[in-house]
């Protein structure tokens, strides 16, 4: 009996010890052999290096059939794929047709998005440079009046364009350090006056240029003879022209704040109204926008009815309605 026993214990104790593989996706090793052998499962801890990883990336993915190139190169891929992966959470498709309907979904709405983004630029773009555009267009009118200027009345008939007006300033800034440091000096004065107001002298009328012109002759005059005729003397000609220069500049500078402000409120209602896109921009989205929506119901549909088969639910009859113009 005993004899016998221990044979059996013994049968029992060399039998190999076998494990199942676990189903965890982690790996099983025996340390030793023998009867008493140890197994060790040893967890999985996903891949490691960079290529394992890009390929672990692309798990989710089943099939991507529309994936592939619904991502332009500038958009994010893991955006898109956190898209699709609410997706398939959203609708569970079951078999490679569902599963490529919810793929079309997501590049559907993938693009619905893209097409908000551009709407979006297309505005910034017609807001940001609408100040630029503006500057622009002034910067090549005043280089195409400018060589007319000189006869239709100086550049001060055209301070209506910013950069005649600043012009004007300057010029007229110039002019009276020139004067007061050193007095009159014809050639030099006379370019900058008949800059700012032409060298028609029928124009000259009630402009600084005219009473330069009057008061120049008398500077030049003798000064016996400028007593005799009871004329001022060269310093108070001189003061008296300042000032009216000095009247001059203000004018063109109140002129100038009252166009900033007029122009401020111009810019801002521009602004508003570059707040939607330009006729030809506008239909080319809205066109884009309706075919998308066209086929997201489209797919949506596909996918309800496919599922409603499958899980053994009533579907309705398919509704087709085609409008066609009379």
């Amino acid at each position: 009996m005993n004899t016998t026993a221990e044979t059996e214990i013994k049968t029992v104790d060399s039998e190999p010890m076998t494990t199942e593989a676990p189903k965890d996706g982690s790996s099983t090793e025996n340390v030793a052999g023998g009867p008493h052998s140890v197994t060790l499962i040893r967890n999985a801890t996903g891949p490691r290096t960079r290529q394992g990883k890009e390929r672990s990336k692309r798990n989710a993915l089943k099939h991507g059939v529309f994936a592939k190139d619904v991502v332009l190169p500038d958009e994010s891929d893991a955006e898109f794929h956190a898209l699709l992966d609410g997706l398939r959470n959203d609708f569970q498709p079951e078999g490679t047709v569902e599963d490529v309907l919810v793929e079309k979904l997501a590049a559907l709405f993938w693009r619905s998005r893209r097409l908000i983004i551009a709407e979006s630029a297309e505005i910034q773009k017609g807001v940001k440079f609408l100040v630029w555009d503006r500057e622009q267009r002034y910067q090549e009118n005043a280089r195409l009046s400018s060589g007319l200027a000189n006869c239709v009345g100086g550049i001060t008939r055209g301070v209506d364009n910013p950069v005649f007006l600043q012009r004007s300033l300057d010029l007229l800034e110039k002019l009276r350090t020139g004067i007061e440091e050193n007095g009159f000096n014809q050639e030099k004065d006379m370019r900058i006056l008949t800059e700012l107001y032409g060298s028609n002298s029928d124009r000259w009328a009630e402009t600084p240029l005219y009473l330069y012109v009057n008061f120049s002759y008398a500077i030049g005059l003798p000064e016996d003879v400028r007593q005799q005729k009871g004329l001022a003397s060269s310093e108070e000609y001189r003061n008296l022209f300042l000032g009216r220069l000095c009247d001059e500049y203000e004018r063109l500078d109140r002129y100038k704040r009252a166009r900033a402000r007029t122009e401020s409120s111009r810019m801002k209602l521009e602004a508003l109204s570059k707040n939607i896109p330009d006729a030809p921009c506008l239909d080319r989205l809205l066109r884009y926008e309706a075919a998308i929506s066209r086929e997201i119901e489209r797919t949506l549909t596909q996918l309800e009815r496919l599922q409603r088969m499958r899980r053994g639910q009533p579907v309705p009859p398919p509704i087709n309605v085609n409008v066609a113009a009379i």
